[in-house]
């Protein structure tokens, strides 16, 4: 309006820079193409309150967000002047400059701002910090799970059908690890026509496919089914990726709906790096060697259902290299253009691979390079159909397990320490590290019980993992056996092992006792029904030492090993705090890491013992959990956390 000031239209200025203080969300601003910070808000440096941040360009105030291309938003919003909107980012950023990374999540809006002549100056930023409202819907989903069974009741029958028909696991192999990752775009029926699966063979190489058929829902996964089980048998039977894609090819002419079904079949030999693929008309591979990305050369044929021949071609792999299969979900995504969406897969997953996205110690390097290249990918564009990423990366293979110890009390503590750093090096998962665990620990005690007597002896075990994954334990003793005074039976902790292992045999002789089982290593593939959700925390199984606590209630709360150590503790707690078992006691198993047959026998006691006082023990396990997978075994009943 000529004539009106600048102060007349907006404010005092007193009142205006009050106003930009105060307001609840988090203000700043940028200045230039190396976005200088030069206005920080109160809410905002409440926040993020690093003093020396302000007037410094962001990568250099916060170098830790580099990579997880917050900064290139800021650079996209400046050159174009184009506004972006975010929703529940997840950061990881060091919030007071002490040096530690956490992860946050904010809503945001980054605007240009532009100068009077109407070039762009710089811009502005509007957050949101969310992290208690998200970590409070992950915390109520993660106990919708465990309570009510969450995939059950929610499209409770196409969800159990999509995730019985897919590989529920891939397998831990020597010289590379594998991850694989599934969303479901059909939100109302949770079922899709993506596939993938990961074989192993016997020597030493492991085949890799991912499949689409055309379409989505129930239809697309009964198709999808008959197609993933043909390919399966084919290359388990030893057939060639010709071969098994031909045989594949002939299969589909009679099923309704596999007409245009695509594939890509690799081989990747784990010795040599020798890697040997096809693709029918579906993506090519993408090879990220040495931060250098490249996609692999398409073999030439089209989607099934042609009558066509097939044929491979060949490349390799070197050791840190990884190639990932991905179904057209991941680069055809809304609101990108093919070459565009192409190439920042490419980029995205090169920067995941090399450290330089989401700061994460904690996650195997193809765990991470598969969850976060779709959470990166993903939470700009979203999806709208099913995404398939199934990912490999050649590693060095780690050494046999190899411990000798002497058989006396500390000796299961000491190896069950030891083991389970061991496994979760060669890539074993929570579910399969408790297992061994518990079957190791048990052949231990038992030597130590019953081997050599109250003098103790030498003991050895060890564990290697052979091509198919397959994972080969050895506890061996040089004592005969002995009755002591704590246990005249030494089958109780044989018969839990029996129950774990079904492959667990015990084999004595002149010289000793060998103990020894067999069992596959897996990890669970991420299979995600809920669109809403696409980043989860990993599983983490951290040492905890054993000790008891009182809640408010006066329940017990246990944490760490339930050893034969720790067991009589637990005991006279439990026989304390129940006065004798004339009261009813809750007992929280949640963060119980081990329970051996020493513990499982005392809870059993324990609650008979309830019960004879016409009273209760009730012990709580969540699902999913050491406590309640070991509980669920024998037969003891527990409760979901309240």
């Amino acid at each position: 309006m000529p004539g009106t000031s600048w102060d007349d239209l907006v404010g005092d200025p007193y009142d205006v820079r009050w106003v930009f203080e105060t307001m609840p969300v988090m203000l700043a601003a940028l200045r230039g193409p190396d976005h200088r910070l030069i206005a920080l808000n109160d809410a905002y440096r409440q926040l993020i309150p690093k003093a020396d941040a302000t007037g410094k360009p962001v990568r250099e105030a916060f170098p830790e967000v580099l990579g997880q291309f917050v900064f290139d938003a800021f650079d996209h919003v400046y050159h174009t002047g184009e506004t972006h909107h975010g929703k529940e980012w997840r950061i990881a950023i060091d919030l007071d400059g002490s040096g530690t990374t956490q992860d946050v999540y904010w809503d945001f809006t980054f605007s240009a701002r532009r100068d009077d002549d109407g070039a762009i100056d710089g811009v502005d930023l509007v957050l949101q910090d969310v992290t208690a409202r998200v970590r409070a819907r992950l915390a109520a989903e993660q106990q919708l799970a465990e309570v009510s069974q969450r995939y059950e009741q929610v499209r409770s029958s196409a969800t159990v059908m999509q995730q019985a028909l897919l590989a529920p696991s891939v397998p831990v192999l020597p010289g590379v690890d594998i991850a694989a990752e599934y969303l479901v775009a059909t939100e109302d029926t949770a079922a899709g026509g993506d596939w993938f699966d990961a074989i192993a063979t016997d020597n030493g190489a492991v085949i890799l496919v991912v499949g689409d058929v055309v379409g989505h829902g129930i239809a697309a996964t009964a198709v999808m089914s008959q197609l993933r089980t043909a390919t399966r048998l084919e290359l388990i039977r030893g057939s060639g990726i010709s071969d098994a894609l031909t045989a594949v090819e002939e299969f589909a002419q009679h099923i309704p709906g596999a007409e245009f079904a695509t594939l890509c079949i690799t081989h990747l030999n784990t010795i040599t790096g020798a890697l040997e693929y096809a693709t029918a008309g579906h993506p090519p591979p993408l090879l990220i060697s040495k931060h250098s990305p490249r996609f692999l050369e398409p073999t030439g044929a089209t989607p099934l259902g042609r009558g066509q021949r097939f044929t491979t071609r060949t490349d390799a792999l070197g050791h840190g290299d990884a190639v990932l299969l991905y179904t057209d979900g991941v680069v055809e995504r809304p609101g990108r253009r093919l070459p565009e969406s192409t190439t920042e897969f490419a980029t995205v997953a090169t920067r995941v691979l090399a450290g330089e996205a989401i700061p994460d110690d904690t996650a195997r390097p193809i765990d991470r390079l598969c969850s976060q290249t779709l959470e990166l990918l993903l939470r700009n564009s979203g999806y709208s159909d099913d995404v398939t990423l199934l990912g490999a990366q050649r590693t060095t293979v780690a050494p046999p397990f190899h411990e000798q110890v002497h058989a006396d009390a500390p000796a299961a503590r000491s190896v069950r320490t030891r083991l389970r750093e061991w496994l979760a090096a060669v890539g074993a998962d929570h579910t399969d590290i408790m297992v061994v665990d518990h079957a190791v620990s048990e052949y231990v005690q038992n030597a130590i019980d019953h081997a050599y007597g109250p003098t103790g002896g030498p003991l050895e075990v060890a564990a290697v993992l052979d091509n198919r994954g397959v994972l080969d334990v050895q506890v061996i003793d040089h004592g005969q056996w002995v009755a002591n005074e704590h246990s005249s039976e030494p089958s109780r902790g044989l018969g839990f092992v029996s129950a774990l292992i079904t492959t667990a045999t015990v084999t004595p002789g002149d010289s000793g006792t060998r103990a020894s089982f067999t069992y596959p290593l897996s990890r669970s593939a991420r299979i995600v029904t809920d669109p809403a959700v696409i980043h989860t925390p990993p599983h983490q199984l951290d040492p905890v030492q054993f000790h008891i606590d009182f809640d408010d209630d006066g329940e017990l709360v246990v944490c760490g090993d339930v050893d034969a150590l720790h067991a009589p503790t637990l005991a006279g707690r439990i026989i304390g705090q129940s006065r004798s078992g004339t009261r009813a006691l809750r007992v929280d198993l949640s963060a119980v890491t081990y329970l051996g047959s020493a513990g499982l026998r005392m809870l059993a006691e324990a609650r008979a013992q309830a019960r004879r006082q016409d009273s209760d023990l009730i012990l709580i396990a969540p699902p999913g959990s050491t406590a309640h997978h070991v509980l669920s075994l024998v037969g003891i009943p527990t409760t979901p956390p309240d």
